[in-house]
């Protein structure tokens, strides 16, 4: 959605409280394990035997068994209004790094089935984009019926409410988070959506 402030225009999905309309935020990172490594068989042993005691036979095993990877659990997000508004604060400061392919992973999915990354992308690389401050959350509201943007998909969000500042003002900024897949996720406005598709 395009956010106005004077003759400064942003692109962006969240919406200004009472000024403008703005963005919306939520970072998922994946976690990777290190791969396993099969285990060097350690070395021969010495053994000393006393000449008077009777031997006894030994079993060893001619085969040293193959480690097997365990897959890493998916890292969830706390399904909380903190972890929202921490997604959300994510979504700024990778807006203000322009880091258009993190955004994407964190789109809500409706919406990544209706415009692609590489659309997305231009489409941010061709707005202006200020840099925003973080200065506080406001407040959260759980279990907000919202529907999704561009599609008939109607989900529950968390409302996060924080304060931003842009070109010297500060302005209170609202996003819808959703969570989706143990991750906090952001939608685009209708208004972003069409502008993006049509560039």
């Amino acid at each position: 959605m395009n956010l106005v402030e004077g003759s400064f225009i942003v692109t962006s999905h969240l919406h200004y409280v009472v000024m403008l309309p703005v963005l919306g935020s939520v970072l998922a990172l994946q976690g990777c394990s290190a791969a396993s490594t099969p285990s060097t068989p350690p070395p021969a042993a010495t053994v000393s035997v006393n000449a008077s005691a009777t031997p006894t036979s030994t079993s060893t095993s001619a085969a040293t068994p193959t480690p097997t990877a365990t897959p890493s659990p998916v890292a969830t997000e706390p399904q909380t209004g903190e972890a929202a508004a921490a997604a959300f604060r994510t979504w700024v400061k990778q807006y203000n790094a322009e880091q258009w392919d993190r955004h994407y992973e964190t789109l809500v999915s409706a919406q990544r089935s209706i415009i692609t990354e590489k659309r997305y992308a231009a489409c941010r690389d061709k707005s202006v984009n200020p840099t925003f401050t973080w200065v506080k959350t406001v407040k959260t509201k759980a279990n907000v019926k919202s529907r999704i943007p561009g599609t008939s998909e109607a989900k529950p969000a968390t409302v996060v409410t924080a304060r931003l500042k842009v070109q010297g003002f500060t302005l209170p900024v609202t996003a819808h988070m959703f969570y989706e897949d143990g991750v906090w996720k952001w939608s685009m406005t209708k208004e972003n959506l069409q502008g993006c598709k049509k560039k």
